[in-house]
């Protein structure tokens, strides 16, 4: 501040006339008002914090550390589980499951990893290669039965669905259901709620019939 003040020539403004001078002087405190605003900005603002490079990013975002970091340094707000359509679809699926009243179960935006397991009978690093790359993956809706086994995946293939590598995510979808011989089921934008309610009814009644053989299966 002193520095600054030092800087100006006041001097020059005894010497100026008397209306230039006044001139002057306004302009001098206009000045230092403006200087002394951007000295409080400055103080309010918070601190900057200096992130990795962007090449390091991918490997810190596993470090719970920076996570925090990252976390931190914004606010977050709730957002909708589901969009208008896809909660028509959630609501068609539990009326299903009602009906049938045999202890099924809707779920929402499931990890494929969490439902799905390779089977021990295969090496462990096939095992987990093939872990891996279904275990970011989710399924719009999956319904399970009493004990907690998925038994029908389902896939709501909605207006802005098949953008990128949608085709090729839903291929390792639909083959991970298949080998674990689970049903997979996939209705368009522009379903019909009775077709899709028969569908959906007529397998969960086949595997109401399958459940004793689960039941084995996960008693084993």
């Amino acid at each position: 501040m002193d520095e600054f003040l030092n800087r100006l020539p006041l001097d020059s403004f005894m010497e100026a006339p008397a209306a230039p001078r006044l001139v002057a002087i306004a302009v001098f405190f206009v000045i230092l008002t403006c200087f002394w605003r951007g000295l409080t900005f400055k103080s309010r603002r918070r601190p900057w914090k200096s992130w990795p490079a962007a090449n390091d990013i991918e490997t810190r975002i596993s470090d719970p550390v920076w996570q925090m970091q990252f976390v931190s340094a914004v606010e977050f707000e709730p957002q909708p589980l589901l969009n208008k359509r896809e909660f028509q679809v959630l609501l068609l699926l539990e009326a299903v499951s009602r009906e049938l009243n045999s202890g099924f179960r809707v779920m929402a935006q499931t990890s494929l990893g969490e439902i799905l397991r390779p089977k021990s009978m295969w090496r462990q690093t096939d095992a987990d290669l093939a872990y891996r790359s279904i275990n970011s993956k989710r399924s719009d809706f999956v319904i399970v039965d009493r004990y907690g086994i998925v038994v029908l995946a389902v896939e709501y293939q909605g207006h802005g669905h098949y953008q990128g590598s949608a085709v090729q995510r839903d291929a390792v979808k639909r083959e991970a259901f298949r080998s674990a011989n689970v049903a997979f089921l996939e209705v368009p934008a522009d379903f019909q709620k009775a077709e899709v309610r028969r569908v959906v009814r007529q397998i969960l009644e086949r595997s109401k019939s399958a459940e004793p053989r689960r039941r084995q299966k996960t008693a084993d």
